[in-house]
């Protein structure tokens, strides 16, 4: 029953997305214009989480160039509170790093309230590892933290599978 499936999300999606992006984020929200400049954007990678036929998730994020390297940053990670705590929010974390990694990525990205400890709790168990503190990221007093993950990219994998090492 609390099965959901992956899709890549798409301009035809703005509305709920947008919607569901409110519901999570509240006054510090993308606004409906910057998430259809995001999802129309070859850089960036959207999916969406389905369950019962319904986006119950999504996220957002977009290849980018970081400190000279190829880095993926996650702009906007959404799953509806009432289906928090289901795995939702990894598999879309997880969606979206391989395609990050089949894109060359050699790191990943985010921004995070230092008081989302959820969130935080399940970027950690993913590997990721905070390199800064923002302060006053979301407005005067609302910090938040930047978080690094490196990545192996599917290329320089089959590399090293090739030479056995």
């Amino acid at each position: 029953m609390n099965k959901f499936r992956i899709e890549r999300a798409g301009l035809s999606d703005l509305g709920v997305l947008h919607k569901l992006e409110v519901e999570c984020f509240k006054k510090n929200a993308y606004s409906k214009t910057s998430l259809g400049l995001l999802l129309t954007d070859w850089r960036a990678a959207s999916f969406k989480a389905i369950m019962n036929e319904r986006i119950v998730g999504f996220i957002i994020g977009r290849v980018e160039r970081i400190r000279g390297k190829r880095a993926g940053r996650i702009y906007t990670l959404n799953v509806e509170p009432k289906c928090r705590r289901r795995g939702i929010g990894e598999a879309l974390m997880k969606r979206l790093e391989e395609e990050f990694s089949k894109r060359g990525c050699e790191e990943i990205f985010l921004e995070v309230a230092v008081n989302n400890v959820p969130a935080i709790t399940l970027y950690k168990k993913l590997g990721y590892e905070v390199v800064e503190k923002l302060r006053n990221y979301y407005g005067l007093g609302k910090d938040a933290y930047r978080a690094k993950k490196i990545v192996k990219s599917s290329e320089l994998e089959s590399e090293s599978i090739i030479k056995g090492s």
